[in-house]
C-alpha cells in the first residue's frame, strides 16, 4: 500500500469561511482537523485543534465562527495559551458538502489530521493503491493548485508530518519562530523562548532539540521517497 502527502491551495472563492479567516488574520497560525463524522446526512461534525496567539486571536476566531451561516453549533475547549479545541456541527451543504465529498467519496484512506494553513493551503496524507492515488491527483479540479510533497510505501509506525511533534514541542517551536530565534542573525535566546512559554531554559532547549531532530528526520525520510 502506498501513501502520498498532498498540499492543495484553494482560491479564495473555494475556501471555507473559517479557512479564509486564517488567511486574513495574523493571530491564528493553523488549524488541524483531527476527527470528523459524516454519518448524519443533515450535518457534519468536526473537531479542530486551533494553534496560534490565542490571547489575541481567540475572540476573533469565535466572532468568525458566529458569522458562518452553515455552522449550527460549536463548543470550545482551551488547551493552553497557544491552542484550543473546537467542536463544530455544521449543515451538510455548501462548503461542508465539499469536505464530505473529498473524505467519503473515495476508497482511499485519509490519514488525520488535515492541516489548514494561512496561505489558503490544505495539507493531508492519503493511503491506498498506487493507481487510485494517481487517479485522485489527476481528477482534482483544475482551479486548485496541487503539489505532492511526499510519496512512498505506507508505514503505520511512521508518524504523519502534521502530527510528528507533540503539542508542547509545536508550541515551543512556534514561539521560537515568532520571537526570531531562527532568524539570521538570531533575534531571541532560548531564555526568552522559555520565559514566553513559561518553562525553564533547559526544558525549552530540550523541546527545541527534539523538535528539530524530528523535523530533520522527516526531511531525510522525504528525501529517500523521492
Amino acid at each position: 500500500m502506498r501513501y502520498l502527502q498532498l498540499q492543495i491551495r484553494f482560491p479564495p472563492e473555494a475556501r471555507h469561511p473559517m479557512h479564509q479567516f486564517l488567511v486574513e488574520q495574523d493571530s491564528i497560525q493553523r488549524a488541524h482537523l483531527r476527527h470528523w463524522n459524516f454519518s448524519n446526512p443533515e450535518y457534519v461534525t468536526t473537531l479542530l485543534h486551533v494553534v496560534g496567539n490565542i490571547e489575541k486571536g481567540h475572540k476573533e476566531y469565535l466572532v468568525a465562527l458566529d458569522g458562518v451561516e452553515t455552522i449550527q453549533e460549536y463548543d470550545v475547549t482551551p488547551v493552553n495559551d497557544r491552542s484550543f479545541y473546537v467542536y463544530i456541527r455544521e449543515s451538510a451543504h455548501g462548503f461542508a458538502s465539499r469536505l464530505r465529498a473529498l473524505l467519503t467519496d473515495t476508497e482511499l484512506l485519509i490519514v488525520p489530521p488535515i492541516e489548514y494553513g494561512t496561505d489558503g493551503e490544505m495539507l493531508f496524507e492519503i493511503a491506498g493503491e498506487q493507481e487510485a492515488l494517481q487517479g485522485l491527483v489527476a481528477n482534482l479540479p483544475e482551479h486548485l493548485s496541487v503539489s505532492v510533497n511526499r510519496l512512498g510505501e505506507y508505514d503505520a509506525y511512521r508518524e504523519s508530518q502534521v502530527t510528528a511533534l507533540t503539542d508542547r514541542q509545536e508550541e515551543v517551536l512556534d514561539v521560537a519562530r515568532d520571537l526570531g530565534y531562527y532568524e539570521i542573525p538570531r533575534q531571541a535566546s532560548v531564555r526568552e523562548v522559555a520565559d514566553e512559554v513559561g518553562c525553564s531554559k533547559s526544558t525549552a532547549a530540550d523541546h527545541l532539540r527534539k523538535a528539530e531532530a524530528r523535523l530533520v528526520s522527516l526531511y531525510e525520510d522525504r528525501s529517500t521517497t523521492k
